[in-house]
């Protein structure tokens, strides 16, 4: 192997407890800590990244250095589930609930609207219908003032029919 990539084996195999120290931390943030400062966040994805960087070095030398690929799946299976990026499936499956929710959301907002003009509509009607009462309210006073004036006092108006 050329003298480079022995070098960085070597600081790579020193990095991993450094690695696994920070990937404790990683996993006690993700588990613990539900900040919703977005730098954090970052921050703590960077360093995992970081983490699963060191990681799959260190397997390419131990694929680079195994005897045969039956040799390396045999003796390394655990590694390769260590650095296999579940975090992707993770993230599709969560895209494809995202994306369910959303349209469960979506069509919420359209009954939301839909809810809401129903009630503009309402409004308007009920409006309309305090008309109405307003109207038949006069119209009952107005019967009521008609009955309460005598008949004798009322003018006597004369049609004219035929004309």
């Amino acid at each position: 192997m050329h003298p480079f990539w022995e070098k960085v084996e070597k600081y790579n195999g020193k990095l991993i407890p450094l690695a696994l120290v920070l990937l404790l931390g990683v996993i006690i943030y993700e588990l613990f800590f539900h900040v919703e400062n977005e730098t954090i966040t970052l921050i703590v994805h960077l360093a995992d990244y970081f983490i699963l960087t060191i990681f799959v070095i260190d397997l390419v030398f131990l694929a680079i250095k195994a005897k045969t690929i039956k040799f390396f799946f045999k003796n390394y299976w655990l590694d390769i589930l260590a650095v296999f990026p579940f975090i992707l499936f993770s993230r599709f499956i969560g895209g494809i609930f995202k994306i369910i929710a959303s349209s469960e959301f979506t069509v919420g907002q359209a009954i939301l609207h839909e809810s809401l003009e129903v009630s503009k509509v309402t409004v308007r009607a009920e409006r309309f219908a305090k008309v109405g009462r307003e109207l038949r309210m006069g119209a009952r006073v107005i019967r009521v003032i008609s009955k309460a004036i005598p008949r004798f006092k009322r003018k006597k108006i004369k049609h004219l029919r035929g004309v």
